[in-house]
């Protein structure tokens, strides 16, 4: 994995602290399909919710 700097992660986000919640969920998430054998990965799960969130893949609805 190359490095992504928060900024790149936090953009459409409250704040950094957010983006990083955000991805540690999505990497919870792909690690329990992985597990279920429902996914097969080639990265580790933090690595492709990090590359997911940059590239606006992960779905997020914050709080009004």
């Amino acid at each position: 994995m190359a490095f992504i700097p928060i900024e790149e992660l936090s953009e459409g986000m409250e704040n950094k602290y957010m983006a990083v919640l955000v991805a540690a969920k999505e990497a919870r998430r792909l690690n329990d399909k992985r597990r279920l054998g429902r996914m097969d990965m080639a990265l580790k799960p933090i690595s492709l919710a990090l590359e997911r969130l940059r590239d606006h893949k992960v779905e997020f609805h914050g709080h009004d």
